[in-house]
């Protein structure tokens, strides 16, 4: 749309054929007039270029230098020079360790919508094993998941819907996936021998779905969180079937990641708990990463057994030049839910790590839990057998542009001064090794050997 207003700078075309009739003593203030703007402009001018210079000279040596480096290279080379891979790689070289990254604008936003359970696509993540595909996790409420696929299952080929089998790597399975738009389909089974056929297929579709972190079992019923719009503990033990073998006192949370509404999901678990009238618990971390301290904050609330404090510290960062912060629950209500004779175990492997593994110091710490509670799995062939180990806390930095850098900022320490950084418990410290497969096959052997246990 045109602007109706004029500018009070640009002169009409009337007002400039007056002004060229005007009065000498009109003409010399014009000059005036322009002798002022011409020396506004130089002045305007010198003050950028001695700006620029400041900020130029200002800079580190060694920014200088590289930027010049990058510079004499976009212009001399011989040829071409993909900058964007360029910059890629050093903002990978200026990552310190793992657990810090650079996110564009795009990934961040994508990763903040993830970390509230808005996730799109399929839900699975997958590996390589022994030349087979294999689904390393399913994620609740995902399309894979509510086509009936498995954490564990192998993929035995894939193909559109009605069309040829393909099969092959992980790298050539996700590239099927990422070019689909509609249906199409998925034959799994939980053993790597099988051929892909009807009885074998599982009919999938990329969408956007809510991620949900939590599923209940007991030995009567299994519960799950469902939904488009908003999850609903939904009784799903018609299709799941219960945990048999699992004794009628006792309930089985499995918490996949302090991460979107897993607090929420978490205290919906218990609260069904106390309705089905059992009061010892079995927590499975295994495969959870850790996700956010406030998570952390919420759940270890209805955990913790000799807590004085209606809000129990449950990690303590210590930062660089020595400062600490001090996390705490966001409550402190375990008498809801448990006995002074509850049970509480834990279950946990290598990949159980950060807001995992401080729930684990906070569980000791508090009493809730002795380490001959916690039951971790060892590695048939390494031996290996402890948590992760992951002891720091990040926090995100964003640019004016999106970016973010999310950069590791402090150790972290359960609430008796211990860190775990780099060592992870261990049978050392007294839990239970449990010789297992890292993916559960069709039975879960580390779980039935655990409630096998419990039953003693």
């Amino acid at each position: 749309m045109q602007n109706t207003e004029q500018d009070p700078l640009e002169q009409s075309p009337a007002e400039a054929a007056q002004a060229a009739s005007a009065s000498p003593e009109k003409h010399g203030k014009n000059k005036k007039r322009a002798v002022a703007v011409v020396l506004a402009v130089v002045i305007a001018a010198v003050g950028f270029l001695a700006g620029w210079l400041g900020s130029w000279y200002s800079r580190d040596a060694r920014l200088r230098k590289l930027s010049w480096l990058i510079d004499t290279l976009e212009d001399n080379y011989y040829q071409d020079v993909d900058l964007d891979a360029l910059y890629d790689e050093l903002y990978d070289a200026v990552v310190p360790d793992r657990f810090s990254y650079f996110y564009t604008a795009a990934e961040y936003d994508r990763l903040v919508a993830e970390s509230e359970g808005q996730n799109e696509g399929v839900g699975v993540s997958m590996l390589q094993e022994d030349g087979s595909t294999r689904l390393y996790s399913v994620v609740e409420n995902s399309p894979a998941c509510l086509a009936g696929l498995e954490k564990g299952m192998y993929i035995l080929g894939w193909s559109e819907v009605g069309g040829e089998v393909s099969s092959g790597s992980v790298e050539e399975l996700s590239a099927f996936i990422s070019a689909q738009d509609g249906d199409f389909v998925l034959y799994a089974d939980h053993s790597s021998d099988g051929t892909a056929s009807a009885e074998n297929a599982y009919t999938v579709k990329k969408s956007e779905y809510l991620a949900a972190y939590c599923l209940y079992r007991d030995s009567g019923s299994t519960y799950a969180f469902r939904g488009e719009t908003s999850l609903t503990l939904t009784d799903v033990t018609g299709t799941e079937g219960a945990l048999t073998g699992l004794d009628e006192d006792t309930a089985y949370i499995r918490l996949d990641g302090f991460d979107g509404n897993c607090a929420s999901e978490f205290a919906a678990c218990l609260a069904l708990m106390k309705e089905r009238g059992r009061t010892n618990l079995i927590i499975d971390l295994r495969g959870n990463g850790g996700g956010y301290m406030t998570s952390l904050q919420s759940i270890a609330s209805h955990l913790l057994r000799n807590a004085e404090r209606s809000d129990p510290a449950v990690a303590i960062a210590v930062y660089r030049d020595g400062s600490r912060n001090t996390y705490r629950a966001t409550g402190n209500d375990f008498s809801e839910y448990f006995t002074e004779e509850s049970r509480v175990t834990v279950l946990a492997d290598e990949n159980s790590a950060s807001a995992s593994e401080c729930l684990i110091g906070a569980l000791v710490d508090y009493g809730t839990i002795g380490y001959g509670d916690i039951y971790i799995r060892r590695d048939e062939e390494t031996g290996v057998c402890r948590t992760y180990g992951k002891g720091v806390m990040q926090s995100t930095f964003t640019s004016l542009s999106g970016d973010a850098f999310r950069l590791t900022v402090a150790e972290i320490f359960w609430p008796n001064g211990r860190s775990i950084h780099g060592t992870g418990v261990t049978p050392e410290d007294g839990a239970v090794a449990v010789t297992a497969p890292l993916i559960p096959g069709e039975t879960d052997t580390f779980l039935e050997q655990v409630i096998a246990d419990l039953a003693d």
